[in-house]
């Protein structure tokens, strides 16, 4: 009997040592890849991440190359972050890494990214729900929760408010702090009414309540129309910035009160209108900006940016990017740059996105999952369209992996740190 029960174990021990060694061995074969330059400034490329998948043999492995190599992904730094796993060790926005190793006590449990606001005094983190009534014939409750960190004295206080309502849903869309007070923009959606953006400011000293502004933003014409309200905060999440803008359009509604489909085609998109709000005096201004005109273009998508004083509209299509920027300060409208595939590669733009006064690029030189075909990245000065750098993945090491397997893999993405 003991020498069956020891035979039994070592099986069971070959068995998971087997286990290990296929699961680690997996990862420890997988080709290694490293983003090399074709011509320019490798500096240019010390930001840019390009994230993918490597298909060789069997399975699927994510995967992200950079100047520095590549490896294998198992979890995103997104589920990292929405499972509360601790640290992020690969976040996109350098700072929350920074602010999850240096306020740790603090930083537990809170979850995306757009509650927060930090200064050289103060981290803030501002939260929004709904809470429904239990007497279905009750109202319910839009309930507001505030913490702040003295970084000076490490002392963290909690205020809360509470308004009841009947609404869908809350959910804090920004959260700035000007002079004494902290302005916890708001977003609430109601049942087929257009959404509210309110401005819920609060004492910084002593978290009592202030008031609550309803941000003017116009309402719609019709009452087959809607109004749909995008907000363009500051693109880095706890930078300050004393001013919001919202892209207002007037559609069509999609749904009538009988939840009946009014059509089984995109909204059609009568007007579209920017604002800009501050935050201190609670003014709005409609800037005169030609907002999205190409927007319903098929095959084009639109990015909206804002960064410190600069609003940068990127049009991005399979042929060109082109990118418009507005000094809210002055006004001043910048000359529009354009940057065509051609002027890089023989192939499509399938991604490109603005930070760092640079526009990051990728082009696909093939089909995305045929002939093997390594992408182009490339990064340009964003005030003229200056290519500063080319670069694309090439294996370094093949860890075992058969030639024809080498290049069975595709990177559809760019990751960024600003």
């Amino acid at each position: 009997m003991k020498r069956y029960t020891i035979t039994s174990t070592l099986i069971l021990l070959i068995m998971a040592s087997l286990g290990t060694y296929y699961a680690y061995g997996a990862e420890l074969r997988l080709p290694e890849y490293q983003l090399q330059t074709i011509e320019g400034d490798l500096a240019e490329a010390s930001k840019l991440t390009l994230l993918g998948s490597y298909v060789g043999g069997k399975g699927s492995y994510p995967i992200e190359v950079s100047t520095a190599g590549s490896k294998r992904t198992d979890q995103t730094s997104w589920d990292q972050w929405m499972k509360s796993k601790g640290s992020l060790d690969e976040q996109t926005f350098s700072e929350f890494k920074a602010l999850y190793k240096e306020h740790p006590g603090f930083m537990r449990g809170k979850k995306g990214t757009d509650g927060y606001y930090s200064d050289q005094d103060s981290l803030i983190f501002a939260k929004a729900s709904y809470i429904h009534s239990k007497d279905t014939d009750q109202e319910g409750k839009i309930r507001w929760s505030i913490d702040s960190l003295d970084l000076a004295t490490g002392k963290q206080i909690r205020y809360t408010d509470e308004l009841l309502d009947s609404v869908q849903y809350a959910n804090v869309i920004d959260v700035q702090k000007t002079g004494s007070e902290i302005h916890v923009l708001t977003n609430i959606n109601r049942v087929n009414q257009d959404n509210e953006i309110i401005d819920k400011v609060f004492n910084a000293e002593t978290g009592s309540p202030i008031r609550s502004v309803q941000v003017p933003l116009g309402e719609s014409s019709r009452n087959d129309r809607e109004l749909q309200k995008q907000i363009i905060a500051e693109e880095k999440p706890t930078a300050a910035n004393p001013r919001v803008l919202f892209m207002v359009k007037e559609s069509s509604k999609h749904w009538t009160d009988g939840r009946v489909s009014v059509s089984d085609t995109i909204p059609e998109v009568f007007s579209e209108r920017i604002f800009e709000y501050h935050y201190a005096s609670g003014e709005v201004k409609e800037l005169p900006l030609a907002a999205g005109e190409e927007e319903n273009i098929k095959g084009l998508s639109t990015q909206h940016i804002l960064e410190g004083l600069t609003y940068t509209t990127l049009r991005v299509s399979e042929e060109a990017v082109t990118v418009d920027r507005y000094d809210l300060s002055t006004g001043l409208v910048h000359p529009q740059v354009t940057i065509t595939a051609g002027q890089l590669s023989k192939g499509k733009i399938s991604q490109a996105r603005a930070a760092n006064g640079r526009i990051y690029l990728l082009l696909q030189t093939g089909e995305h999952f045929a002939n093997n075909s390594m992408p182009i990245t490339a990064v340009a000065d964003i005030a003229d369209g200056r290519i500063l750098y080319q670069g694309t993945p090439a294996p370094v090491k093949a860890n075992g992996r058969p030639d024809d397997q080498i290049d069975d893999v595709t990177f559809l993405n760019i990751k960024l740190i600003r």
